[in-house]
């Protein structure tokens, strides 16, 4: 079970490109561009919501919106973009035509063999504890499929790397 566990680590993390020499302008930049080339319709607006919402990915319409206030902040903005990324391949695993999305769980059991218990070890593991209150209380009205979607895309909304292999292969 644990060769399992590590496995689901190596697999994950080779899909990561080396990406730490470029500033996080021009990650935020590349990762834009990627999206945008999928037909992704990004907009910058002041809310992205009716509440704080920094950004937000509406699959229905490919469209996703980006708070013009991330700009002074680089560090924030490359990991909501990549939080928002995350729910692009969740909806690529579905088909990005379709109204639909699915989770990089249910890809990780079909595809790789590993069990639900393997798979959320993994994204424990890369939940950042500090926002790890923020995630249940974010999620707590949601849906268990919707849920699933959120929690991974926090847990991995720091791998930038990671998101833009995984929008190369899935998308």
């Amino acid at each position: 079970m644990l060769i399992r566990l590590l496995l689901a680590s190596a697999l994950l993390a080779s899909w990561a490109a080396p990406a730490r020499a470029i500033s996080l302008s021009a990650r935020t930049d590349r990762l834009i561009d990627r999206l945008e080339q999928l037909g992704v319709v990004i907009d910058r607006l002041e809310r992205c919501g009716p509440g704080a919402e920094r950004a937000a990915y509406n699959m229905g319409v490919n469209r996703l919106c980006l708070s013009q206030g991330l700009r002074d902040q680089p560090g924030l903005q490359l990991d909501v973009l990549t939080h928002e990324a995350i729910h692009v391949v969740q909806d690529c695993l579905d088909g990005l035509e379709t109204p639909s999305s699915s989770t990089i769980s249910l890809m990780l059991q079909a595809q790789g063999g590993f069990s639900p218990a393997q798979v959320d070890r993994f994204l424990t593991h890369h939940l950042d504890r500090s926002t790890a209150a923020h995630v249940l209380t974010v999620t707590q009205s949601l849906g268990p499929l919707q849920r699933q979607r959120e929690v991974e895309a926090y847990a991995l909304q720091s791998q930038a790397g990671m998101v833009e292999s995984l929008l190369a292969r899935h998308c």
